[in-house]
């Protein structure tokens, strides 16, 4: 890959695995393990969740954006007059 960018990274199948093992890994780390005063724990969680909802937004944005892409080809193609 040579475009090194959020979108294409956070598409790489190795961010979801990466955001599942911090979410798991973060529900089991007790609460009184502490980075900062915040929860070990709760940081996991949080980083786990961004990671998902960045994949899920850039995957959205792709689907639409192709969609949109494909409903003008389709009008401009229905314009040309034979």
């Amino acid at each position: 890959m040579s475009d090194d960018t959020l979108t294409a990274l956070s598409q790489r199948p190795a961010a979801f695995w990466i955001a599942l093992a911090l979410l798991l890994g973060g529900s089991l780390v007790p609460d009184t393990v502490t980075l900062s005063g915040q929860s070990l724990g709760g940081l996991m969680v949080g980083l786990a969740a961004l990671i998902l909802v960045t994949r899920v937004v850039v995957a959205l944005a792709r689907v639409f954006r192709n969609a949109a892409s494909a409903a003008r080809v389709g009008y401009e193609s229905g314009q040309v007059e034979d």
